[in-house]
């Protein structure tokens, strides 16, 4: 696959974990922003969508919801926190983008089954994305744990509990002998292909920041089918360096999809 930078432009908001794109509207998300930004197809700002108060401009770490991932469903906007801290990051936002209607709930319970049976060795979701009938919950890695991915249905979205679930892990390599971690995914269905973003992030934690060494894009092809196997490798690997040079600069990016 062949990735074209077309452009850049830098936009007055202070972080993005999440990006997606609707009725020619990008929804940008922050992980310790209190709101969303809507930009139009020049990335210019027609709206925003306030999740909760707060009076700063950007949330302390430690209170952080950390909302690190995002994907849309028909009309609704899925907003999720990582849950690398609990309580205060086992959150998610529903986003009536017809109705611009917003309900915050709990992420507790569901990522409870994996802290509690183990499943997870240090939960740290960066990645959400439907495909299909599923929902694909990334847990990223770091030099000291796997990228993991949780698999369900999208019965969740109206149940507290799903009723199966299957946890694997990604094989998506290394940059400069550092492990890369998932730090966003999206979903082609016309084409059956799965996006991630990753990173090289020099840190053996979920909580504490390490320097970004580069980042990536891996491509999964035929990934529906592929979500019956036992792990999910990665078919191609796109450093972004090697795309364009403003991703060559003295503080690398940490790329969110």
């Amino acid at each position: 696959m062949q990735i074209n930078f077309l452009r850049n432009k830098i936009i007055d908001y202070p972080s993005g974990s999440a990006l997606e794109y609707r009725n020619n509207i990008l929804y940008v998300v922050g992980d310790d922003v209190n709101y969303i930004l809507c930009l139009d197809k020049n990335w210019n700002e027609v709206n925003h969508l306030k999740l909760f108060e707060y009076d700063g401009v950007r949330i302390p770490k430690p209170e952080k919801p950390d909302l690190e991932c995002a994907t849309i469903i028909g009309d609704m906007l899925y907003v999720v926190g990582s849950g690398s801290v609990s309580p205060q990051r086992d959150v998610a936002f529903l986003v009536n983008l017809a109705e611009e209607k917003i309900k915050k709930i709990s992420t507790a319970a569901f990522y409870s089954i994996f802290r509690d049976r183990n499943l997870i060795a240090e939960m740290n979701i960066e990645g959400f994305t439907d495909c299909k009938d599923k929902l694909l919950f990334f847990n990223r890695g770091n030099t000291q744990q796997p990228n993991q991915l949780i698999i369900t249905d999208q019965k969740i979205l109206k149940k507290q509990f799903p009723d199966r679930f299957k946890v694997m892990p990604v094989k998506i390599g290394k940059l400069n002998n550092i492990n890369l971690g998932i730090s966003g995914a999206c979903y082609d269905e016309i084409n059956d292909i799965l996006l991630l973003t990753a990173s090289a992030e020099d840190t053996n934690n979920a909580y504490d920041d390490g320097e970004i060494i580069g980042s990536t894009i891996g491509i999964v092809y035929n990934a529906y089918k592929k979500l019956n196997e036992q792990e999910i490798v990665i078919d191609e690997l796109i450093e972004l360096d090697a795309v364009h040079p403003v991703f060559k600069t003295k503080d690398r990016i940490h790329l969110h999809y």
